[in-house]
């Protein structure tokens, strides 16, 4: 039997696969345009997208998301997306090999915002836009990560501040369609960040004002008065889509997909409980999110001990040649190394979360690294570490330096084990690949760390602490160790 290919005239065909596939129960062409989203990846179609497929599914909405890229595609993505009428199969793998399969439907139309701004701006400023979501990763907020402000040495946001261009950046493009909303009377909206770093949301209240302060100070006032940035934590192992994936759906389940996505069965959303009127985000409640009125508490867990321990995985396991992430986990000292030291230590920085056992917490968390069904990879951990580790190992190393304890050793490890993973080079003289913004400077810092890990860690942005001599010296042992030893060795000094 031909596999059946996604898209809206093959519902029934994909129906008569079984009833172990789920479809949309919602009238598609009815649904409106409230959600814009930018940043269509992996994710965003895993979880946002998904909750919302699930309130459609339910009866509780009639909101599509119409979908907007900020940076050129790198392959025909609006292609692919228009021909299966922006349906995806969304493969939900759990632990033990079990697995939801759904075609998901929230999603109604796409963009690429580089290439066609004007129309960009014309959707992000209707009145019917009532909510604007992102992940576009950390580093498409151009801010600088001490001050929490637009970064202005950023090319993009020079250009962007005159107001002159279509926007190139996340921070321009959010502000020209404030400047137009405001102008056209569109109404509030809500601007709801959705990635991964501490207080999101404040962090884009603060980079659009003060962009807008800047640039527009005569928007400031109506953004105060009618946009809100509430904050989110979002949880949900995602790695990007292979081929070998959607050979393994169509030869095993029937589907022919081309834009199917992967993950694990865990998900999490926490979201603050500061939203404008329009799409009913209260209703998500049903779907599974938590609204809360402190998100923070969550989000500093997840970001410290989830994010913060992928990295402290990342760089060893690539280290020592690995390239998946249960590889990783089924080697008995990398193991160890995170859930008995490092996660212990970082786990002391973590402020109680009402109702969560943090052991248990954290135990979950080895579970989830281990799922052998989802085919995450260390290259993907180990990308981006100059925008991932200054919040996830970092602001927790200077609180526990700043406390007076000195129960660091397993942080400075993974540290040390970054700072050896910069150099490019592998234990055996292999050339490693740094996929990361800051890879020049932050690549020539770490060869020089062993004589001068003062001047590593300013490179990397390490927040004050006390005695700063005291920590630069604790980090020149530990990597010091980790060139002696090698990775093992390090890993196993910890034991003892």
């Amino acid at each position: 039997m031909d596999a059946v290919t996604v898209n809206e005239n093959n519902l029934g065909a994909l129906a008569a696969l079984g009833g172990w596939l789920g479809l949309p129960r919602y009238e598609r062409r009815t649904l409106r345009r409230r959600v814009v989203h930018l940043g269509l990846g992996h994710f965003h179609r895993a979880h946002q997208a998904m909750y919302v497929d699930e309130l459609l599914n339910r009866g509780l909405a009639d909101t599509g998301i119409f979908e907007m890229n900020l940076v050129p595609d790198t392959y025909a993505l609006e292609e692919i997306a228009a021909g299966q009428d922006y349906l995806y199969t969304l493969a939900a793998r759990g632990a033990g090999g079990e697995e939801d399969i759904r075609v998901a439907g929230s999603i109604v139309g796409y963009l690429n915002a580089a290439s066609r701004p004007g129309e960009a701006l014309e959707i992000l400023s209707r009145a019917e836009t009532t909510v604007i979501s992102l992940t576009v990763t950390e580093k498409g907020y151009c801010y600088d990560t001490v001050r929490g402000d637009p970064d202005w040495s950023n090319d993009g946001l020079i250009r962007d501040a005159s107001w002159q261009h279509a926007p190139r950046t996340t921070i321009g493009l959010l502000a020209a369609a404030l400047d137009r909303r405001y102008r056209a009377g569109a109404g509030p909206v809500t601007v709801m960040s959705c990635d991964n770093f501490p207080s999101n949301g404040k962090v884009l209240s603060r980079c659009v004002t003060s962009f807008c302060r800047e640039t527009r100070p005569e928007l400031v006032p109506w953004i105060e008065d009618n946009v809100s940035f509430p904050l989110s934590m979002v949880d949900r192992i995602t790695p990007g889509t292979t081929g070998a994936f959607l050979e393994d759906l169509k030869g095993r389940r029937g589907i022919a997909d081309r834009w199917a996505v992967g993950c694990e069965d865990f998900r999490q959303w926490v979201l603050e409980a500061n939203v404008q009127k329009g799409f009913p985000l209260d209703k998500l409640v049903e779907a599974g999110v938590l609204m809360v009125g402190d998100v923070e508490p969550y989000e500093r867990m997840k970001i410290r001990l989830l994010n913060g321990s992928h990295s402290a995985l990342a760089y060893p396991a690539w280290l020592l040649g690995y390239g998946a992430v249960t590889e990783a986990m089924e080697d008995p000292a990398l193991r160890r190394f995170i859930r008995d030291f490092y996660m212990e230590e970082i786990g002391a920085t973590v402020p109680h979360v009402p109702g969560l056992d943090l052991g248990e917490y954290k135990d979950t968390l080895i579970r989830r690294f281990s799922n052998r069904h989802i085919g995450d990879t260390i290259p993907r951990l180990a990308s981006d570490g100059s925008k991932k580790i200054p919040n996830a190992i970092l602001e927790p190393l200077a609180e526990l330096a700043r406390s007076g304890s000195r129960n660091y050793g397993a942080v400075l490890l993974a540290l040390a084990f970054w700072a050896r993973f910069l150099t490019g080079t592998g234990e055996h003289g292999e050339d490693l690949p740094l996929d990361d913004p800051a890879a020049a400077e932050l690549s020539a810092a770490a060869r020089l760390a062993r004589n001068d890990p003062a001047a590593f860690l300013r490179a990397i942005r390490m927040p004050g602490v006390p005695d700063p001599l005291t920590l630069a010296a604790d980090f020149a042992a530990t990597l010091n160790r980790v060139y002696a030893l090698g990775v093992r060795g390090a890993v196993a000094a910890c034991y003892r």
